[in-house]
């Protein structure tokens, strides 16, 4: 029987909330180039990194807005920042303005960082220790269903325009209007306090004493050993997206290819999150055994995947060619744009490597998320735990733009270059590959020392002394 109350029901209406929201924001940008076209790669940079600068710094003391308002408020909240972003892109094609598109990414780090820090302390705090892996599993699908779907507009609106360089204005409405659609959906979330679990026990809270204890709290973060050792990991989460989207999918690929690509690499962390879920909660290891097994198979999945994308890179290339009069010129060197219609048998390989890149992005996620919610039950560090994760995984986003447009690896935005059309972008890849891998080996002591069998809270004694509702308070 479903519950509105039942943690599961509550993490499943989050998961549409974000299918709404970040999941078409992901679709939007998984096309390449924000979905603008070549020549205006520029907006798309700047906006992406006003976003990730103000995102990241708003999710450092979200964790302490969500304990102070609640998660409902900045759902609500953080969800219409999303519309906002959207119709920018929207504007920009009758006034060709970059200042409103700037202005709304900056409110839309704030509203994003409010809601990543509340579906953070949800999804960590909700799940019984046992199930943590599966209720991350079914949340990623759900968001990331969003972006599948969410492709599928402007490719189904733009399958027969071979000359389009990006999306149309069809395509920002349809998604302006499922991401109102998610926003208010976020009144169905009950408070925390009356969410029960299906044995009668009820989501860990403490109700802290203050804001000024709140902020204490977050900043003790930086003190924490295993936010420290995961910090590599984290800053890494999103970098690799700069270096995918624009320089892989946006300087290779048709907009049709592009949108076909995106929806493959959305499509493939449902998959893959359904399946590393799986293997994260499988009942016959301990939970530290998980951990370790969990980050060795992360490991040699990502090596795989980035040796493919050095094949990829070293092959292929970014090609950059320019639009003119709704036409495609090709370059000097004969260079082109892969299509999935006219260049099939050339697709193919690249297109199962964009697909993998989503395996790896789920499962490097997904592993940050299970090792931090193996390290609290409690929502209100959950939320704090989110909210360090995401300030320091947007701090990546912010670098990542500038390391792309810079002289390093020979950008593909700075345009083509004939001397080295093969190896524009290679040292945009290796530096992704490097902190990926730097990445992984700061889990590796948290995975192997830090997670136990049942999660122990550090604050336990004073939360006691703190804590004054009785059960009867707590239940209603």
């Amino acid at each position: 029987m479903v519950r509105l109350n039942d943690p599961m029901t509550q993490v499943i209406i989050l998961g549409f909330i974000c299918f709404c929201c970040p999941g078409m924001f992901n679709s939007l940008q998984g096309t390449g180039q924000y979905g603008l076209s070549s020549k205006d790669s520029d907006v798309g940079n700047r906006a992406g990194t006003a976003l990730s600068l103000v995102f990241a710094f708003s999710s450092l003391f979200a964790g302490a807005l969500f304990n102070i308002l609640g998660h409902r408020v900045l759902l609500i909240l953080g969800g219409l920042t999303y519309v906002l972003y959207v119709g920018s892109y929207l504007a920009y094609f009758y006034i060709q303005s970059i200042v409103f598109v700037v202005i709304a990414s900056c409110l839309l780090g704030i509203g994003a960082g409010w809601l990543w820090t509340a579906q953070g302390a949800v999804m960590m705090g909700y799940p019984p220790e046992n199930e943590k892996g599966k209720y991350f599993s079914i949340f990623w699908g759900i968001f990331n269903t969003g972006a599948v779907i969410g492709n599928v507009i402007p490719l189904g609106i733009q399958w027969n325009d071979e000359t389009a360089g990006g999306a149309n204005t069809a395509s920002y409405a349809g998604y302006m209007i499922v991401m109102t659609i998610g926003a208010l959906i976020s009144v169905f979330l009950l408070p925390t306090s009356k969410v029960i679990r299906r044995d009668g026990s009820h989501v860990v809270k403490i109700k802290y004493s203050s804001p000024i204890s709140e902020l204490k709290s977050v900043f003790a973060l930086f003190k924490d050993w295993r936010m420290l050792a995961l910090i590599p990991m984290f800053f890494t989460s999103n970098w690799f997206y700069t270096y995918q989207f624009t320089a892989v999918n946006g300087s290779n690929f048709t907009t049709r290819s592009r949108n076909m690509n995106s929806m493959s690499y959305w499509a493939a962390q449902i998959i893959a999150s359904i399946l590393y879920g799986k293997f994260l909660d499988r009942a016959q290891w301990t939970r530290p055994t998980r951990a370790r097994y969990g980050l060795i198979l992360l490991t040699i999945v990502l090596l795989a995947t980035w040796i493919g994308g050095i094949i990829f890179q070293t092959t292929f290339g970014p090609r950059n060619p320019i639009q003119e009069d709704g036409v495609w010129v090709k370059n000097p060197a004969d260079f082109h744009m892969i299509d999935l219609v006219h260049n099939t048998g050339e697709y193919i390989g690249p297109y199962f490597l964009y697909f993998f890149y989503g395996v790896t992005d789920a499962m490097y996620q997904g592993y940050s998320y299970w090792l931090m919610g193996a390290l609290t039950n409690d929502t209100n560090q959950a939320a704090r735990f989110a909210g360090f994760y995401k300030f320091i995984q947007n701090l990546g986003g912010v670098l990542a733009p500038v390391v792309q447009t810079s002289v390093i690896g020979n950008a593909p935005s700075k345009g083509y270059n004939a001397e080295h059309p093969k190896t524009a972008g290679m040292g945009e890849l290796i530096i992704c590959v490097v902190l990926v891998f730097v990445g992984v080996l700061g889990a590796f002591p948290v995975a192997f020392k830090a997670v136990q069998e049942h999660t122990i809270e550090d604050d336990d004694e004073a939360a006691d002394e703190k804590h004054e509702a009785t059960f009867e308070e707590v239940k209603g």
